[in-house]
């Protein structure tokens, strides 16, 4: 007996189905800023630029200054949002999620 294959809209509905109190639009939803003088970094939970501010006196840096400050930045950033990650699986899971320390 052969089975059809299932849809993709069969496997997302499946997926919905097993997945506990909306842990992935929580993980989707979850983005964290870091902030230094006139620069604002916002970074998803996969460290992805998703806002950028930059005011007047950052256009003033030096492109090597700037650049620096953003890598700073995005870094930070990309550790927080992974910080709450965890601890929203944590929630989940109903036990500590341990990181690997950077």
């Amino acid at each position: 007996m052969t089975h059809e294959p299932r849809s993709l809209e069969e496997e997302l509905a499946e997926d919905e189905q097993r997945e506990p109190l909306g842990l992935r639009a929580a993980l989707d939803a979850i983005t964290r800023s870091a902030r230094e003088d006139d620069v604002v970094v916002t970074v998803d939970l996969h460290g992805k630029l998703v806002g950028l501010e930059l005011g007047p006196r950052a256009m003033e840096l030096r492109p090597v200054a700037l650049a620096a400050c953003l890598q700073r930045l995005t870094a930070c950033a990309a550790e927080a949002a992974l910080a709450a990650g965890a601890e929203v699986l944590a929630a989940v899971l109903d036990e500590p999620v341990v990181l690997p320390v950077s």
